[in-house]
């Protein structure tokens, strides 16, 4: 029974998270406050890295583990906590309920539309690949990101490791 449902079951949402390896450009805001963020995917370890727009600071993401590692190599230091239920792009849309819209091309790739909420609850639309990249989310006519470039390739394993020999700290116990 459950078999026959498998189906229908998987055009209510759209895969979040690649099924390859991947190496994405992000572009973030408008006008004079645009800025750009690399993130790439590693399918056989589940992790993440984003580039954020300042040199020397990233993120490593374990999505098995649940972890999210924040890096500055200029400090040589690390912040550790838990991940966070969306992704780490701006805009990017949280587990929940999603809607199919309109299909798009961006940065050369077409993609799905799926209506949903992001981080914050606004109302958003992604546009994923088949494949489970996110190329845009956007709320109402306001671009929030948009891939720029995308790129299928293997990513080597050194990217996603951070330095043994950096210091780590967590957050502080609100209590």
């Amino acid at each position: 029974m459950l078999i026959g449902a498998a189906p229908a079951w998987a055009q209510d949402r759209p895969p979040t998270t690649p099924a390859r390896d991947v190496d994405v450009t992000y572009r973030a805001g408008q006008g004079s406050r645009v800025m750009e963020q690399r993130s790439r995917f590693r399918v056989s370890d589940q992790r993440v890295r984003v580039d954020t727009p300042t040199p020397g600071v990233y993120a490593i993401m374990d999505l098995r583990a649940r972890t999210l590692s924040m890096v500055s190599d200029a400090e040589r230091a690390v912040l550790d906590m838990p991940s966070p239920a969306g992704g780490l792009a701006p805009g990017a849309p949280q587990a929940g309920r999603f809607v199919r819209r309109n299909t798009d091309q961006v940065a050369g790739l077409a993609c799905t539309e799926w209506e949903t909420a992001d981080s914050t609850g606004q109302p958003t639309l992604a546009c994923y690949t088949d494949d489970g990249v996110m190329l845009r989310a956007r709320r109402g006519a306001q671009v929030l990101v948009a891939a720029t470039r995308v790129t299928y390739a293997a990513q080597d394993a050194a990217l996603f490791v951070i330095p043994a020999q950096y210091a780590h700290t967590s957050p502080r116990d609100p209590r």
